[in-house]
């Protein structure tokens, strides 16, 4: 037929043939395209002008207690907003397909043009809202460091400016950043070839640093090593403690 359109050397899939003839010779001003390039299973309908569209028709392959059979899946605008999920009318009857494609298939009227635009236009306004927050956001983390060192240097002047609540958070701000500077530096020792291991098995310490393996006893253990576990030993395991390490079982990672 004319009016349907497929990739040069495609054919139809036999199970929306009749489907599609069908409505092709009832509707011969519409257009039906297809770009698979060898069976085409999905049908975009457009109304004669060739760029307004209609509807999709397509195919798929649904399981019922292990069998495998095909569905036509009737699918356009006023569906997806009739059925809110967007999945299309799935029908395997060929007379049903049919029937759906009689009662949705004809162009947007003039509230569901302006309810359509409206949704593009809402879409296009979030979206310039939220880029315009992540630019905004990206300024903010790229003056940060300036910014604090700018507050830092003129310290005093700079509380004198803030509330009671923003005068708190600005010293939360202090100290965060300097728990935050322990961490990183904590984080540094323990990804680093030279970090320091204490496994306690069987009443000893074996330590290792890089690639040297050593055991102590506990009256042997170094001061500065047996200080750190002990410490770790008095909080919950798996708490890290930034100067210091954490604790894991018997595994001790400490800042060298």
């Amino acid at each position: 037929m004319n009016n349907i359109e497929l990739k040069e050397g495609a054919k139809l899939s036999p199970f929306l043939e009749n489907v599609i003839f069908e409505t092709a010779r009832k509707h011969h001003d519409w257009t039906f395209k297809s770009s698979a390039p060898e069976v085409a299973q999905k049908i975009t309908v457009f109304e004669k002008d060739g760029t307004t569209q209609l509807g999709v028709i397509s195919m798929e392959k649904k399981y019922v207690r292990g069998d495998a059979h095909f569905v036509f899946v009737i699918d356009n605008w006023r569906i997806n907003e009739m059925r809110q999920r967007g999945s299309g009318i799935q029908t395997a009857k060929p007379k049903e397909a049919l029937k759906a494609i009689e009662k949705y298939f004809y162009p947007l009227t003039d509230p569901e043009q302006i309810h359509d635009s409206f949704k593009h236009a809402y879409h296009l306004v979030h979206s310039e809202a939220s880029n315009a927050q992540r630019n905004v956001d990206a300024s903010i983390r790229a003056l940060y460091e300036p910014t604090l060192a700018y507050a830092r240097s003129r310290w005093e002047d700079f509380i004198s400016t803030l509330n009671e609540k923003e005068r708190m958070e600005a010293l939360n701000l202090l100290k965060h950043q300097q728990l935050c500077n322990e961490a990183k530096a904590l984080f540094s020792d323990v990804d680093s070839k030279n970090r320091l291991t204490v496994f306690l098995t069987n009443g000893k310490y074996v330590v290792q640093q890089g690639e040297v393996l050593q055991e102590y006893e506990s009256d042997t253990l170094p001061e500065h090593i047996k200080t750190k576990v002990g410490m770790l030993k008095l909080v919950e395991e798996k708490q890290v403690i930034p100067e210091i390490g954490v604790r894991v079982g018997k595994l001790y990672v400490i800042k060298s």
